[in-house]
């Protein structure tokens, strides 16, 4: 054996590495392995680097990037730190810097994400059948919110404003009153002298009727 492998494996990548005139920075940057596994590897010192079927990757890359055979370089180590570089039974994945561990959150969510995805689709599929069959089944509604209650008054003329839900056609004292696409509407009406029983009426598309009633009062002042 010569005086280089006489070396331990990581001082002798050390003298070749010094050989060929690169810097441990430039080698990490150039190889992407970290500097600290660099050192330690260079050092020697096994115990804070990853396990054995890890360290095997790390050090064919270095081999490499040397320029040395790498199965040589392989052989070297276990002969000069006697670790085995392949995996037993009993190998668990190491928990340390070289993996990257999801969180709970991250984990809980790739296992049950799909499934609330799933569930959110078909709910919302569920909810616009709903919503569109409500317009069939459910009556119509009548919002007023002038007059939204019975008064009297000295004014002949009423302005009438509100909203229709659910709503086909539309009728204010069975007059036929046209409305906006949400459903607003806006008329004007001329009362009566005494007591006016206005009736608001809007049908559904199945031609059911919701009925609403204002008394109105006009009292003429002389």
């Amino acid at each position: 054996m010569n005086d280089k492998e006489s070396l331990l494996c990581g001082a002798f990548l050390k003298k070749m590495r010094q050989e060929k005139g690169w810097s441990l920075e430039k080698v990490s940057e150039e190889t992407k392995i970290l500097l600290s596994i660099l050192k330690d590897l260079e050092n020697d010192e096994y115990e804070n680097l990853p396990p054995p079927i890890y360290l095997k990757g790390v050090i064919k890359k270095y081999a490499n990037f040397l320029k040395l055979d790498k199965e040589k370089v392989l052989g070297f180590y276990q002969k000069s730190n006697g670790r085995n570089l392949s995996s037993g039974k009993y190998d668990l994945l190491p928990k340390n810097r070289f993996l990257t561990f999801q969180s709970k959150f991250l984990s809980f969510f790739k296992n049950i994400g799909p499934k609330i995805l799933k569930y959110l689709f078909w709910g919302f599929i569920l909810f616009y059948f709903i919503y569109e069959a409500s317009s069939f089944i459910l009556p119509a509604k009548i919002i007023l919110d002038s007059p939204d209650r019975d008064f009297t008054t000295n004014q002949a003329e009423l302005l009438i404003i509100g909203k229709v839900i659910r709503g086909k056609r539309f009728f204010i004292k069975d007059q036929e009153v046209s409305f906006e696409e949400n459903g607003s509407f806006n008329e004007r009406i001329v009362l009566a002298p005494g007591i006016n029983n206005i009736q608001f009426r809007a049908v559904n598309i199945l031609g059911y009727e919701t009925v609403l009633v204002r008394q109105i009062i006009y009292t003429i002042i002389e």
